[in-house]
């Protein structure tokens, strides 16, 4: 009976898509005509047109990002790090301040920084290694060793990653991504925010992570990576993108954690995609 009852609902989901299969009519008109009246051949000619109108789009994958430090519990180390769920990863940094470094016109000029000297490496598409100092354990940041002694710079400044995926369109020839900060004027904001793009075409390109203070707009994608449309580029790295019109980017978020004040604190950012030329 269950097999009967099986097969009647395979056959009508089949029959509904079926019936739902959309039709082609030929078009009618009247068009040129060719004799060939003592030859071999006869040729009419055609013109085939494809419009499409102006587009540019984004497509966000998580509106919200947040940093919970509340799951860093203090777990025992170093017989175990806590538990992160693939979603954020903090480590100490590998120096007391952080690293800058003056960028060229490629980048626009802006300033290349490397939270107390922590920074990220590609791996497999869309995931990156983080490097810096051991794991962060535990809010506030402390670490005992397996005698209970305090583990020297266990206290320091740390630094927490997260990233996420922005899609892109755009069916011009040039294009560019921007981020601007605008914190809302009543909320507590994070006080060392910094952001990076990777476009997954041209992933483990240098693209630059840089700080994003409120008030700030940053270009995210260096020039020399701005060649559209999105739908050749995802086609020339099928792999990474996949076949599709739209351009994969992963953005990688990264916050310092040092002075902030208990509670939520907010940064609002808004993304831009501009087709500059067509």
């Amino acid at each position: 009976m269950r097999k009967g009852i099986t097969a009647a609902v395979t056959l009508a989901a089949a029959s509904l898509a079926l019936a739902q299969a959309p039709t082609v009519a030929p078009t009618r008109g009247n068009g040129p005509d060719a004799y060939a009246k003592g030859a071999d051949s006869a040729a009419v000619n055609q013109t085939i047109e494809l419009i499409l109108p102006k587009a540019t789009a984004l497509h966000l994958d998580v509106t919200t990002l947040t940093f919970d430090l509340t799951g860093l519990d203090g777990a025992s180390w170093p017989n175990s790090t806590p538990d992160f769920g693939g979603q954020m990863v903090c480590v100490y940094g590998d120096r007391d301040q952080d690293v800058k470094t003056q960028l060229g016109n490629n980048f626009y000029n802006q300033v290349q920084t490397l939270p107390l000297g922590t920074s990220y490496s590609v791996a497999t598409w869309p995931n990156v290694t983080i490097n810096g100092g051991s794991a962060v354990t535990a809010y506030p940041p402390i670490k005992l060793d397996n005698d209970g002694e305090l583990v020297p710079g266990s206290k320091n400044y740390f630094v927490c990653y997260r990233s996420f995926i922005l899609q892109k369109f755009s069916n011009g020839k040039q294009w560019h991504l921007t981020v601007n900060r605008n914190d809302p004027e009543s909320a507590q904001g994070i006080q060392h925010l910094y952001i990076q793009d990777n476009p997954c075409d041209t992933f483990g390109a240098a693209t630059g992570l840089f700080e994003l203070p409120n008030g700030a707009s940053l270009e995210l994608v260096p020039r020399n990576l701005q060649a559209g449309p999105t739908g050749t580029r995802s086609g020339n790295n099928p792999e990474r993108c996949g076949y599709k019109s739209w351009l994969d980017d992963l953005v990688v978020v990264a916050v310092k954690v040092n002075s902030d004040l208990w509670g939520k604190s907010t940064a609002n950012l808004t993304y831009t995609l501009a087709t500059t030329a067509w």
